[in-house]
């Protein structure tokens, strides 16, 4: 899986292995929240979800295995806000990925935080998305999600849905 990064301006492409696994229990509430801290596969994760691993927005190049995730009312470093399967015939090229983070990251942003994409900057947000590279793309991946990060690094605490919603 990969990790495509955009701040309103900025472009960033990674790489992102996986090891497809899924052998944690996630402990979940009702609504599908995480309950508490759980080392997680990256194929684990749900819109809603957060985590807490900073090499999302740390590096150019990217090899993650496992992921942290955490409650949302905690200190986090993304929140998973579209989680949606795509087609083709192989994985996304970058004129494919740049049209799925047009369609599915931008597009959703209004309907998941409640503002604008161009607000994101003022609201300390930036976007990323992980997409299916080559090698997890012949193993069936075919998951592209895109996640809220902070700007700069900056921790989320609670949950971005509806943060904008005011604005």
């Amino acid at each position: 899986m990969g990790l495509r990064s955009i701040t309103p301006a900025v472009l960033l492409a990674a790489l992102l292995t996986t090891s497809g696994c899924g052998l944690w229990d996630i402990e979940r509430g009702e609504d599908g929240q995480v309950l508490k801290e759980t080392p997680a596969d990256v194929f684990d994760l749900r819109e809603g979800d957060c985590l807490n691993d900073s090499q999302v927005v740390d590096a150019s190049e990217l090899q993650l295995t496992d992921i942290t995730l955490v409650p949302c009312s905690e200190a986090h470093i993304a929140e998973v806000y579209v989680d949606v399967q795509i087609d083709g015939d192989g994985p996304p090229d970058d004129a494919r990925l740049t049209e799925l983070f047009e369609e599915h990251c931008v597009d959703s942003f209004v309907d998941y935080v409640g503002g604008d994409f161009r607000q994101a900057s003022a609201a300390n947000l930036s976007v990323t998305s992980f997409f299916p590279t080559e090698e997890s793309w012949t193993r069936g991946d075919r998951l592209y999600q895109c996640l809220l990060v902070g700007t700069d690094g900056f921790p989320l605490v609670g949950s971005a849905k509806g943060l904008l919603a005011d604005s």
